[in-house]
C-alpha cells in the first residue's frame, strides 16, 4: 500500500475517531508528508491540496467534533467516494471541485 493510499484509509478511518487532538495530529502528517509531495509531483498548488478529498474528510471530521459540521452533504459524499478509491490504490478525477467556484 502506498503513502497515498495509507492516507486515504487514515482518512476513512478518522471518521470514527473522537479524540480531536489525535485527529489533527493524523492530518498535518498527511497533509505535510503525504498531500504536498503529491500535489509537486501533479505540479498542483494550493488549491489542490486545501479542495482534496482526503482534506475535506478530516476538515468535516474536526468540524463535527468541535459540532460544527458541513451543512452541504453532497461535498462529504462526493469526498468519501474519491478518498475510498483512493484507499483501494484507484485514481479518481479530483480535477473537479467538490466544492463549486
Amino acid at each position: 500500500m502506498t503513502d497515498y493510499q495509507n492516507a486515504a484509509q487514515t482518512a476513512l478511518d478518522v471518521q470514527n475517531g473522537c479524540n480531536l487532538s489525535g485527529v489533527l495530529t493524523s492530518f498535518h502528517r498527511i497533509v505535510q508528508d503525504v498531500l504536498w509531495p503529491e500535489a509537486r509531483r501533479q505540479g498542483k498548488g494550493t488549491r489542490w491540496v486545501n479542495e482534496h478529498p482526503i482534506v475535506v474528510l478530516f476538515v468535516d471530521k474536526l468540524s463535527s467534533l468541535s459540532r460544527h459540521q458541513f451543512n452541504e452533504t453532497n461535498i462529504y459524499s462526493r469526498a468519501c467516494e474519491h478518498v475510498e478509491a483512493l484507499a483501494r490504490g484507484e485514481a479518481p478525477d479530483i480535477t473537479v471541485p467538490l466544492i463549486p467556484e
